[in-house]
């Protein structure tokens, strides 16, 4: 995904979205607020190393954040005024912002599942690879199947979205920040921020 400097670039970042996380799951208010934070940090690893060959399997990560989105969403319709993690407070955003904690999870399984190999690639009619790759890894050069010119559509209006989500959490900071915002509240709006800044460079500069 990328070249190694873009790769480094979205590694950094969510490393240290990972750290963040990690102290917010051991100092959590409650049960929602450390779980949200455990799936947080779930998810801030899997991007870490989602551009690099040691990326985590799939399966587990399809498994895990549809559990996490299926989580969210129980959230939002039995506990809506459950802090969303947004740094805002319980209950004022907080519909909206589990909704769209949901909604990342399905991004992330969307993620894990473009990675996946797509069919080797098919060869002329005289039985030669089509493909320089091909001649490179000494077999059927396999394309991922996020390169599919549909799934490299669905890739970009998802970095668009996180781009508008972005600038929406970023809006939300400056106003808590110069209100009467707690300390732990503007940091968590600040990691929820990078997160959606982290997802739209991963989506629309890694994966297309």
């Amino acid at each position: 995904m990328g070249t190694p400097v873009t790769a480094s670039v979205a590694s950094i970042l969510f490393g240290g979205l990972s750290l963040w996380f990690a102290v917010r799951v051991v100092a959590g208010r409650d049960l929602p607020d450390r779980v949200s934070n455990l799936l947080h940090l779930l998810m801030s690893a899997a991007m870490a190393a989602m551009p690099w060959p040691w990326a985590f399997p799939a399966l587990p990560q399809v498994l895990v954040f549809s559990a996490g989105a299926f989580w969210y969403a129980g959230i939002a319709l039995f506990r809506p005024t459950a802090d969303a993690g947004l740094g805002v407070g319980h209950g004022r955003h907080g519909v909206a912002g589990l909704l769209y904690h949901a909604a990342m999870m399905l991004v992330m399984v969307w993620m894990a599942v473009a990675m996946l190999p797509g069919p080797p690639a098919r060869t002329d009619a005289a039985g030669t690879a089509g493909t320089a790759m091909s001649a490179m890894t000494g077999g059927a050069a396999e394309t991922l199947t996020g390169d599919a010119p549909w799934a490299l559509a669905v890739s970009i209006a998802f970095g668009v979205a996180f781009v508008v989500a972005a600038v929406w959490l970023n809006v939300l900071l400056i106003r808590e920040a110069v209100g009467a915002a707690g300390r732990n509240e503007v940091a968590d709006l600040t990691a929820s921020t990078a997160m959606a800044a982290g997802m739209a460079y991963s989506l629309l500069v890694l994966m297309t």
